[in-house]
């Protein structure tokens, strides 16, 4: 649509790319005002758990390059490399960036998936200006429409749905309601994205009209890894309940009463 904000003979400013590091400096400082102001957590804890975000950041583009690739090349018959899907991304960067937080964090450590789950809104927010990014880079568009919902991207012959803004959308919304009803919600944003968005990128994969790769069945790569999602979200409220890995969370259970009896001492000190 619009590939460059500024397009002169002497220097080009890529939409997509200026929508990206706005989504960064979202995140960055969504996660600090979670975090730090919310969650009262120490400043070496927080500057870790920054370190360890950028690591998962890197990760997430690695796993979204990986996985395009893999898709493109399983479709094509042959080696396919270029693009990124960000489901790809989220499908290996998730878990290890729980890793990285519980290894490399002490004072969270045995807690690592509670304070990733702290980290989805500043994710769901970041990704919302990506795509925006992708609107404006005519990337990831939709399926011809004739309704007034379709938009005109130069390069197309026909109305499309703008399934870009369609997903930021759902994210801002995702976003809002995780921070305005952020203590009723504060343990339970990771599998509400699992299951949120997991649902609604299934749903709006049947949208879709760019080369989505391919895998040999009736769904999308994306819908598989949705589905896996699903699964994930599951296995989630399982583990919060204690019908699986009892140990971790037996664990995870004591670090947080340790934690509330630091803050009650510190309080009174």
């Amino acid at each position: 649509m619009y590939p460059y904000l500024i397009d002169t003979n002497i220097f080009q400013l890529p939409s997509y790319a200026v929508f990206m590091w706005l989504g960064a400096i979202a995140f960055i400082f969504v996660l600090i005002w979670i975090v730090e102001k919310r969650e009262k957590t120490d400043r070496k804890t927080v500057n870790r758990i920054l370190i360890i975000a950028a690591i998962g950041a890197i990760a997430l583009y690695a796993f979204a390059f990986f996985f395009n690739s893999l898709f493109h090349s399983l479709e094509e018959g042959e080696l396919v490399l270029g693009g990124i899907t960000w489901l790809g991304g989220v499908l290996g960067a998730f878990p290890l960036t729980v890793f990285l937080l519980h290894k490399f964090c002490p004072r969270i450590k045995g807690n690592a998936l509670f304070y990733f789950n702290l980290l989805v809104p500043a994710i769901a927010l970041g990704h919302a200006f990506g795509r925006i990014g992708c609107f404006l880079a005519g990337c990831c568009y939709g399926k011809p429409t004739n309704s007034f919902l379709g938009v005109q991207f130069p390069f197309l012959n026909e109305k499309v749905y703008p399934t870009q803004l369609f997903e930021a959308v759902f994210e801002f919304a995702f976003f809002g309601v995780c921070i305005g009803f952020y203590k009723k919600l504060r343990e339970h944003f990771l599998e509400g994205y699992l299951f949120g968005y997991g649902a609604f990128r299934f749903l709006l994969e049947f949208m879709r009209g760019d080369d989505r790769g391919g895998l040999g069945i009736f769904l999308s790569p994306s819908q598989v890894i949705c589905l896996l999602m699903f699964i994930a979200g599951v296995l989630l409220i399982l583990y919060r309940k204690g019908l699986i890995f009892k140990t971790l969370n037996k664990k995870a259970a004591r670090r947080k009463e340790s934690e509330y009896s630091d803050a009650i001492s510190s309080k009174h000190d």
